[in-house]
């Protein structure tokens, strides 16, 4: 489990949005994200290794699916592109030099970055 602080930009047109963030994934492949903004989550987003599901609470909105996630919604990309996976090509990922990291959409603007305390 990893916990730190995180920018999230839905797309090129919106505000960034600040908030906590905790990840954790299992050996068995399983995976979670979350991005609060004290009280409220933002983002829930689940991932295994057959199924996908994403929430947007403030919004109520859920989306659910098996197979390899849509890459529209660019939190359910971002333990793989911790665990080094090969991302579809228009997500770039990259580690900064101060510790520091960014998952981006090339073709939504979507971005998310942070960092992770140690």
């Amino acid at each position: 489990m990893q916990e730190g602080q995180a920018l999230w930009r839905p797309g090129r047109r919106f505000p960034e949005l600040g908030g906590e963030l905790v990840m954790a994934s299992h050996a068995d492949g399983r995976c979670i994200v979350q991005f609060t903004k004290t009280p409220l989550p933002l983002v829930l987003a689940q991932t295994s290794q057959t199924n996908w599901l994403i929430q947007f609470p403030p919004r109520r909105m859920s989306f659910a699916g098996r197979g390899t996630p849509p890459t529209r919604f660019t939190w359910l990309y971002l333990p793989a592109a911790f665990a080094g996976d090969l991302l579809p090509a228009h997500l770039l990922f990259q580690r900064k030099a101060d510790g520091g990291w960014r998952l981006e959409n090339t073709h939504s603007g979507e971005t998310v970055e942070g960092f992770f305390t140690p």
